[in-house]
């Protein structure tokens, strides 16, 4: 496998995006907003961000959720109810069968386990009950506890927010895509800092690697293309991910954004408009409304507003490209 970053590609993206902005409603929403104290709000980001991978299959369609929106949807009525389900205490004392149990009650659209459309359930409770049980033995049953251990650092001789989630499963990503979107979700929210902000890695899932190889900020010699055009399962995607990572950094310096703010350009781009059917040459958005438009400040959205950078837009082949169909749960 050949991969490499077009540079001047990724750079073109950037003076794009310096024109754009986040809506402010979108930090407002009730999962970060959320009249919680700090503990709590902290538990939910760090739960949810934990069982968030491989959600294509999580859909509710009586209230037009799906995916993390989904999760965060859950999450929220659990902190707000002031669940048993997000003590520690709790979640380390019961079974994985029954966590299981839970999570298939809480991911149905009617309270009823057999319409549940979460997948991968027993991974998922395992990752929880091993997050619960560290709470619950070592740090008092407190997330606060736990990650003030850090002293605000990614990197603190062991402890930093990097080190310690890493030892947890849910956590384990070399890339570590599910602990920095747990922190864009705690730091969003006035829950934690990060003071050393130049070790951030961005966060990349397969929404984003999808939009940045149709686009051509990263490429790829003709035969892995051909295997993504195909949805060809990988061994591993670890060449790409890497790629599509320095991508992202250039793309964040030339616009002046900040690392975290990339996730609120590009996965929106890639889960509503540059999805099955992307946007330039389809003339519609694969959600309705359309993540992206909800998340970024336009007046209008009949058009990519990456059509001028994107080769996709012009060439059938790009357009056609898909991410690594890879076996994880990393993201």
């Amino acid at each position: 496998m050949k991969v490499f970053v077009n540079k001047g590609r990724s750079e073109k993206t950037g003076l794009i995006l310096k024109a754009y902005h986040i809506r402010p409603s979108f930090f407002e929403r009730p999962f970060l907003s959320l009249n919680a104290n700090r503990e709590t709000k902290l538990r939910i980001y760090f739960y949810a961000a934990g069982i968030c991978h491989q959600t294509r299959s999580l859909i509710d369609k009586s209230r037009n959720l799906a995916g993390w929106e989904y999760l965060e949807d859950v999450f929220t009525k659990l902190a707000v109810e002031g669940s048993v389900f997000l003590q520690p205490e709790y979640l380390s004392s019961i079974d994985i069968s029954e966590i299981t149990h839970n999570l298939k009650r809480l991911f149905s659209y009617d309270g009823q386990p057999e319409n549940c459309t979460l997948d991968r359930l027993e991974e998922r409770a395992r990752m929880l009950k091993e997050m619960a049980v560290l709470l619950n033995r070592r740090y008092g049953n407190s997330a606060a506890k736990f990650l003030d251990e850090s002293n605000g650092l990614l990197y603190n001789n062991g402890k930093g927010y990097y080190e310690s989630l890493a030892k947890l499963e849910a956590f384990c990503d070399p890339r570590k895509k599910k602990t920095t979107f747990f922190l864009k979700l705690a730091t969003d929210a006035n829950t934690l800092e990060i003071k050393d902000q130049e070790n951030i890695i961005p966060i990349m899932d397969y929404h984003m690697q999808r939009v940045l190889l149709r686009m051509g900020c990263v490429e790829t010699d003709k035969g892995t293309q051909k295997k993504l055009i195909n949805k060809e399962v990988f061994n591993s995607d670890s060449e790409i991910r890497k790629a599509c990572i320095e991508s992202i950094k250039i793309i964040a310096k030339t616009s002046g954004h900040g690392i975290l703010s990339m996730n609120d350009f590009f996965w929106p781009l890639g889960r509503s408009c540059c999805n099955e059917s992307p946007l330039c040459h389809s003339n519609k958005c694969s959600k309705n409304p359309c993540t992206f438009f909800n998340m970024v400040e336009l007046s209008e959205h009949k058009n990519c507003i990456f059509e001028k950078a994107c080769i996709g837009n012009q060439n059938e082949n790009h357009r056609l490209i898909w991410e690594p169909m890879v076996e994880t749960h990393y993201y």
